[in-house]
């Protein structure tokens, strides 16, 4: 690993939530060129961390970063955010189960998580991850299971787009969080007990 593949795989990411390049297809790399990179400012940046993470770890450390917050500057990524993201990774199932039960806890039925069938001037998924009474691995952790963000994608009011932003950003972070196995049963089991009396 050197700074340069470190820059392709920052690139590519950035690409995959800001646009419709997928950064999984193209398995994290981009056409820029070598000298390109020589010529940035910012390549110690890269090089630093090239130098500390595996390609996996890189992959893990931008994406958390830019899920956070998809303009951010090499510069201003931190490793407390990385160190969030792994730690909501190695308790996924249980984060996913408090999670669930914060929104059954609200009256929510499964239904008027997922469903795209009511108004949804406001959903009440996104209010909360919004809000940040849940994480976004729960939302796309939904989506794998019942494959409904496409569908309220098209289905929700969002004059100012903030909702479509924020369904386009899960719909790319699902494809990133595939590419590890993910504990389905587990997952349909802990629903079923949140929301089944």
């Amino acid at each position: 690993m050197d700074g340069y593949l470190a820059f392709q795989i920052y690139q590519s990411l950035k690409l995959h939530f800001t646009s419709d390049y997928d950064a999984v297809k193209y398995n994290f790399k981009t056409a820029v060129k070598r000298g390109s990179f020589e010529k940035r400012r910012d390549r110690y940046f890269f090089e630093k961390l090239s130098r500390r993470f595996s390609r996996d770890e890189l992959i893990q450390y931008f994406t958390a970063n830019l899920i956070e917050n998809s303009n951010t500057w090499i510069g201003d990524m931190s490793d407390e955010v990385y160190g969030a993201y792994v730690a909501r990774y190695d308790k996924l199932t249980y984060m996913f189960d408090q999670d669930m039960k914060i929104l059954a806890n609200q009256g929510y039925s499964f239904d008027q998580l997922c469903s795209t069938t009511e108004d949804y001037s406001v959903n009440p998924l996104l209010e909360a991850l919004r809000a940040r009474e849940i994480h976004p691995e729960t939302v796309v952790l939904l989506d794998i299971l019942v494959d409904f963000l496409e569908r309220l994608r098209a289905a929700v009011s969002d004059p100012l787009g903030i909702n479509k932003d924020m369904i386009d950003m899960l719909i790319k972070y699902k494809l990133i969080m595939l590419q590890k196995p993910v504990p389905t049963n587990k997952i349909k089991n802990k629903v079923l007990s949140s929301f089944t009396s």
